[in-house]
């Protein structure tokens, strides 16, 4: 979390304690402190959520080319990996070729659903990879 989104977090946190020792006679008040919060609330939302997918974005790069794990490179050319295999497309424009997200994801989470003659190993079906782990690459691809 950014700097800026922590110092909107300490600032609703520090709002809320205020509200909550506000005597009765000065729930007026309190009220209209409220908009506020929910701005500050909202401002603190905004600056997680480019974090986060940055996050997952290289936290996916990190799976796809981790050898004991995603292995991605074994099989694919992805720009930015090392020594990469040929057995399966390289993966670039993906974005453009699975606009639907979800496609993706299935895939990669078993891809013999789709093509039961296919190369590539269920990751998600045989617990290679977690949910969250196979959205973190998917995350990763639809940057390339």
């Amino acid at each position: 979390m950014s700097g800026a989104a922590l110092c909107a977090l300490e600032r609703f946190y520090f709002a809320i304690e205020t509200i909550a020792k506000t005597p009765r006679n000065d729930a007026l008040t309190a009220l209209f402190r409220m908009p506020v919060l929910f701005l500050l609330l909202a401002i603190a939302a905004g600056f997680a959520g480019p974090a986060r997918a940055q996050s997952a974005v290289a936290e996916g790069q990190k799976l796809a080319f981790d050898r004991g794990k995603g292995n991605c490179l074994t099989c694919h050319v992805i720009k930015g990996g090392d020594l990469p295999g040929t057995i399966g497309p390289e993966l670039k424009d993906i974005k453009s070729k699975y606009p639907d997200r979800n496609e993706l994801v299935a895939i990669i989470f078993d891809e013999t659903k789709r093509n039961p003659q296919t190369m590539m190993p269920p990751f998600g079906r045989n617990r290679i990879l977690t949910e969250q782990e196979i959205s973190a690459i998917v995350d990763f691809l639809q940057t390339l």
